[in-house]
């Protein structure tokens, strides 16, 4: 009897040419006895071995129980890796078996961890449960003791019998500053109060409300404005505080103008915003109603007449009483508004609240020092006071961190780092922000030395700014301008001056005044070789400011232009005939 085929080609090798195996001879006998030698049989008795298991899991329905698992998976996948080059390669079953135990194996770990993690995130809720637990504890034994004061002598304000009248009067000072104090207890803690201690207190200042007494009017209105221990109710915070006002209350006629200022349960109204604040001024002297007035009578609009002067007065008796307005006053001085511009002065008030924690303050402060106003410029500063800003929340120190980092003043060039501040700023809403975030990308080109990319990216973002103009208001105007003077400095670099003469007569077309496009028209047709005309114009400027907002001179813009052409190796002969006649040096 014979062997079947397949094992008798595995058990015969012919040297010599046999009729029943063709192909076979000498030459294919000696290859196949080779072939034979170099076969590993190791890595095929292995291949046979996960087969069969692989098997068996197949036809059990792929059960996660008949899977490999531990190290096994690791040398499955190492048999699988070292594959002799005339081995059979492992089947679609082989890489099936394999790759579900290493995914069981990876499942049952995440769920190891998973429960790890649930054990631990379990075990310090149940630390911080107990400690919140400590905390509540004593700020309502706190606010319990407050609130039993507050009850305790509310009694004693009310007592009217005649007997007892004479002790009330001659008691008043004294009770009146201890209902203080408990009042601001409970206005310390009442934000980590629970909803019983918050009812226990609305009830006292209720009792209080309904004796007539106005502070406890105040609070109850205050409670109602804030949702403390009820539901939000403007209309009855609007209410109690009007009857608290009636009765003299400075608390109550700062909620009113507070309420009117911002529209909070009433139409806006700057003009009763203005009338209670003044009530709440001329009662207490209080520096939050002094402050907001000097707001209303800074920015003006909504029935106040816009008045500089009686804004500083007012910025000047808050920060007096050591309040935030210090930086208010900075901004007078800094731009003008009443008073001849200063900025050492509005330097001097900036940092005054700045000292005291005031983060815009911070931030005009970078803004001096970023452009040099009373001080010498300096990034670096610039930077310092911007961060400190950020820290505090403010938007704009966000966004002119960006701008420094975008353009490396006042340290390395970071494109990474001004996207990740654009962003932040942008997530506050900040407008500008969102702004550069859609012109980083050309900076980065520009930075990269790739300026014909650049160009086209800003030309596409000055179609997009045009087309939004003219949908809003009906034609192109001054951010069109503005967009295209962009175009125009792109097209510079990329030393496609045609393009940028052209652009920059229709910017200048659109805003004839502005001094940004007048530099790059006469740029333009420098590099025109236009030499009379653009002499013309780089001279006929000297002396001047770039604008209200930038208060650099002509000539040193220019030089900080040129000095831009000559990094990036665009140069022209008579960038130093006009550097001498505008008297600045390269």
């Amino acid at each position: 009897m014979s062997p079947p085929p397949g094992l008798r080609d595995l058990n015969y090798i012919f040297f010599y040419k046999e009729p029943k195996v063709p192909g076979s001879g000498f030459g294919t006998g000696l290859a196949n006895l080779v072939a034979a030698l170099k076969t590993d049989f190791d890595w095929l008795r292995e291949h046979t071995r996960y087969l069969q298991r692989a098997t068996e899991w197949d036809r059990g329905g792929r059960p996660a129980n008949r899977l490999l698992s531990g190290d096994d998976i690791a040398e499955a996948k190492a048999w699988a890796a070292r594959r002799p080059k005339n081995a059979p390669e492992p089947t679609a079953l082989h890489l099936d078996f394999i790759r579900a135990s290493e995914e069981e194996a990876e499942a049952r770990s995440s769920a190891q961890r998973r429960q790890l993690q649930e054990r631990e995130t379990a075990l310090r809720q149940l630390e911080e449960a107990q400690r919140n637990r400590a905390t509540m504890a004593r700020i309502r034994n706190i606010a319990l003791v407050a609130v039993t004061i507050l009850a305790v002598l509310a009694g004693l304000l009310y007592l009217r019998s005649e007997q007892q009248r004479k002790l009330a009067e001659e008691q008043r000072e004294q009770v009146d500053q201890l209902l203080v104090r408990a009042e601001n207890i409970i206005w310390t803690t009442i934000a980590h109060m629970d909803i019983a201690t918050l009812k226990k207190v609305f009830a006292v200042y209720q009792t209080g409300a309904d004796r007539g007494d106005a502070n406890s009017m105040q609070n109850l209105g205050t409670l109602y404005a804030r949702g403390y221990g009820m539901a939000q109710d403007y209309a009855k915070a609007r209410e109690w505080s009007e009857k608290a006002a009636e009765k003299g209350h400075w608390g109550g006629m700062l909620n009113l103008g507070l309420w009117y200022y911002d529209g909070r349960g009433v139409a806006k109204d700057y003009a009763k915003a203005r009338e209670w604040f003044q009530k709440a001024a001329d009662r207490s002297n209080d520096e939050v109603a002094m402050l907001y007035l000097g707001h209303l009578y800074h920015n003006g609009g909504w029935g106040v007449a816009q008045d500089y002067a009686k804004a500083r007065e007012w910025y000047e008796k808050a920060a007096d009483k050591g309040n935030a307005a210090m930086s208010n006053l900075g901004v007078p001085y800094a731009n003008g508004d009443g008073v001849a511009q200063d900025y050492a002065k509005a330097r001097e008030w900036s940092e005054k609240a700045a000292e005291k924690g005031n983060a815009d303050a911070m931030s005009d402060l970078g803004v001096l020092y970023a452009n040099g106003y009373g001080v010498a410029q300096d990034y670096a500063k610039a930077r310092e006071w911007y961060e400190k800003a950020a820290a505090k929340g403010v938007a704009d120190a966000m966004t002119n961190l960006g701008v420094l980092y975008e353009s490396g003043q006042g340290g390395a060039q970071d494109y990474a780092k001004a996207r990740e501040w654009y962003e932040k700023a942008a997530d506050k809403g900040d407008a500008e922000a969102r702004a550069q975030l859609e012109k980083l990308p050309i900076g980065e080109a520009a930075g990269a030395g790739r300026y014909a990319e650049a160009l086209q990216l800003q030309e596409a973002l000055a179609a997009k700014t045009e087309a939004a103009e003219k949908k809003r208001e009906g034609k192109s105007g001054e951010e069109t301008a503005q967009a295209l003077n962009e175009v125009v400095w792109r097209a510079l670099f990329a030393r496609q001056f045609t393009k940028a003469s052209t652009v920059a007569e229709r910017a200048h077309a659109l805003l004839p005044d502005d001094l940004t496009i007048e530099g790059n028209r006469a740029h333009a047709l420098m590099f025109l070789g236009l030499g009379k005309k653009s002499k013309a114009l780089y001279l006929a400027y000297k002396g001047k400011p770039l604008s209200e907002q930038d208060a650099r001179l002509w000539e040193r813009v220019i030089a900080e232009d040129f000095a831009e052409f000559r990094k990036a190796g665009l140069t022209h002969p008579m960038m130093a005939e006009i550097e001498k006649e505008l008297g600045v040096s390269p």
